[in-house]
């Protein structure tokens, strides 16, 4: 089982729902719950820090 975490406020490009993204850091995946589209995310390169 993997920790997924909900996108509030995020709008999928592909069916154009919001609310509808859950992050699954582990996997790196991003996966919408109304089209079953999926992306893969990157990690900040710089520890993601914005200073």
């Amino acid at each position: 089982m993997t920790l997924t975490h909900f996108l509030d406020g995020l709008r999928c490009e592909v069916c154009r729902c919001l609310n509808v993204l859950w992050l699954d850091p582990a996997c790196g995946l991003v996966e919408c719950q109304e089209c079953g589209q999926t992306a893969v995310t990157l990690p900040a390169q710089d520890g993601g820090d914005d200073q």
